[in-house]
């Protein structure tokens, strides 16, 4: 194969900086510009919010707009943490007391104005105490509080997004200098945080306070140039407050702040008490908040929501409880099935963002190099630790999530390894990236809660039952339908083109022809491994095809331009011109 030949030289770091700002924008605008109808998940969490304005933790005036309740000494709570509610509380207040839920139902009458309804277009009487009039009137309310969730959800869900990005860029940076911004829009687009960045759920909050601890803690480790010098107890008293606030958005995440408290106390230099105590303070105090509400709710600071979860309505709204009772709050031993099932069923891990392979790949190269073992020690113990928890858990997959989200925790973790990968393997990671992205934007134009293991849900609701998440074009009358929503996925394939575009246009190209390889593997696993003995549906053969067929042409145009640039510029080469460390590797992969 003829070689690429070019003297041009690789991107400048200012180059690379200047490019985080724009990629970050179109993420910032890809996700703002979806309004999610609400769920289950999201209207347990308004309701709390509402009795919160009200005073109260308790939620009976507003229990019907929601499943995840519990039900504990004749009152309805929600079964979520209360952080997420906490925070986007004066957001919520201030909208209210400025007219906001009128402007609301405005809103949502424009966006239903052309025939696409907020939610489900059946009415199971049976979620609402067998009476049509309460459904009715339930249905009534969620649709008018969408606009409102997804007020409160640029606050609670899309700023901490955008900061969890740059926080893993900076990290990222660390370890495979230039990667960075592509390494953090990888993740950005190409894995569940994109859906769940338009959701009102508290998952991304809650990586991003535990990521945050970690990364507070690796520069406290490197400071001055030295990984062995005392330990700064504030620093170490930051990263512990930081990962038990996380445990006031996600209880699991207590599994996150024991792994890092190892990591905070276990180098040498200062003592081990006084390490400990430092960070063990910082737990106890970010861990307050939640303790403080149990008080308040039940009574007791260690009284969880989880506690007399609703498992099935009834017609009095909580005819049976326990829906967590099983094991530890619904967690038991670790089954090899739903292990299996989390990482490759149609919804699973691998099949739908396989990008997250090379993360993996890019970890174990750096606990490889040696340099940084300890660290990539943590994000696998992290990865395994949770990956351990949510093949034990009762529901694995997290209801009808758009991938198993109890393992959206570890996603800025493993993106560490995503540097490696641009570097090692930018053909193949664009390619993979690509394939996660297109799974992850259909998903979220879509409905993300599809509720059932077959992706192709997702385009039957497309274009067989016409079912389009609305966006700003519909609230505001602009535009209905498809239209209104499709210029998402542009604005997310922009992104990570930015994101790309940051490594520049020739290291792209290195490695392009293992991709046809690399992408048949992938859609031979999602076609296979979801059901050994059973195909696909259609629509999911459908997505898979178009998934391929994006990815080979996302590093068909990289490869096309450094061989026109070889082929136009082969006297430089002959002349001597020095060639690039991206052209060379090039070369060699050709």
């Amino acid at each position: 194969m003829r070689r690429f030949q070019t003297a041009q030289r690789a991107p400048s770091a200012s180059r690379r900086r200047r490019g985080l700002l724009p990629a970050l924008v179109g993420f910032a605008c890809a996700c703002a510009f979806v309004v999610q109808a609400p769920g289950w998940a999201q209207t347990s969490y308004m309701a709390l919010s509402k009795a919160f304005l009200d005073g109260t933790p308790q939620i009976d005036k507003w229990h019907w707009e929601s499943h995840d309740v519990a039900y504990t000494d004749g009152h309805y709570y929600s079964v979520k943490p209360p952080g997420l509610s906490i925070v986007t509380l004066p957001l919520y207040a201030g909208l209210r007391k400025a007219g906001g839920e009128g402007v609301a139902r405005d809103a949502r009458i424009r966006g239903e104005s052309h025939g696409n309804p907020w939610g489900a277009r059946t009415l199971p009487t049976e979620s609402y105490g067998y009476s049509r009039k309460r459904a009715i009137a339930a249905r009534a309310v969620i649709a008018d509080d969408a606009p409102m969730v997804w007020a409160l959800g640029l606050l609670g869900v899309l700023v901490p997004a955008l900061i969890l990005l740059v926080v893993v860029r900076r990290m990222v940076e660390r370890v495979s200098p230039g990667t960075g911004t592509a390494a953090a829009l990888t993740l950005g687009v190409g894995t569940m945080i994109l859906p769940f960045s338009t959701l009102y759920f508290s998952h991304v909050l809650s990586a991003l306070l535990a990521f945050g601890a970690f990364a507070l803690l690796w520069r406290e480790r490197e400071r001055e140039g030295g990984r062995e010098g005392a330990a700064r107890p504030l620093a170490l008293a930051g990263a512990g407050l930081l990962a038990g606030l996380a445990v006031v958005f996600e209880y699991p995440l207590l599994i996150a702040a024991a792994i890092i408290g190892l990591y905070a106390i276990t180098r040498r230099g200062g003592s081990l008490i006084g390490r400990a105590g430092a960070y063990g303070g910082g737990v106890a105090a970010g861990i307050a908040p939640l303790l403080a509400y149990n008080v308040w709710a039940f009574g007791s600071p260690f009284h969880l929501s989880y506690e007399n979860a609703v498992a099935r309505v009834g017609k009095n709204g909580h005819a049976t409880l326990g829906l967590n009772d099983g094991g530890i709050f619904g967690i038991t031993l670790p089954r090899i099935g739903d292990g299996l099932e989390l990482l490759f069923s149609g919804r699973g891990l691998l099949t739908l963002t396989p990008v997250i392979v090379l993360a993996i790949a890019g970890v174990i190269v750096i606990y490889r190099d040696g340099r940084h073992r300890t660290e990539a020690r943590v994000i696998l113990a992290i990865a395994i630790a949770f990956f351990v928890y949510n093949a034990g858990y009762w529901l694995p997959l997290g209801g009808g999530s758009p991938g198993p989200r109890f393992l959206i925790p570890i996603l800025p973790f493993l993106a560490i390894g995503l540097g490696l990968a641009w570097r090692r393997w930018p053909a193949v990671t664009l390619a993979l990236s690509a394939i996660s992205a297109t799974s992850m934007a259909v998903a979220t134009i879509s409905y993300p809660m599809i509720g059932v293991n077959d992706p192709g849900e997702w385009l039957r609701r497309l274009f067989d039952y016409k079912i389009f998440q609305h966006s700003v074009l519909d609230l505001t009358g602009i535009a209905h339908g498809l239209p209104a929503i499709a210029p998402f996925a542009l604005i997310v394939a922009l992104a990570l083109g930015l994101g790309a575009a940051t490594l520049g246009r020739h290291p792209l190209a290195v490695g392009a022809r293992h991709v046809p390889a690399a992408v048949g593997i992938w859609a031979l696993c999602a076609i296979v491994l979801p059901r050994p003995l059973q195909l696909p549906s259609a629509e999911a053969l459908i997505l898979i095809g178009v998934s391929a067929a994006i990815a080979l042409l996302a590093v068909a145009g990289p490869w096309l331009l450094a061989r026109s640039r070889s082929s136009a510029q082969p006297e430089e080469h002959h002349a001597g011109a020095p060639l690039s460390l991206e052209v060379q590797a090039a070369q060699r992969s050709s």
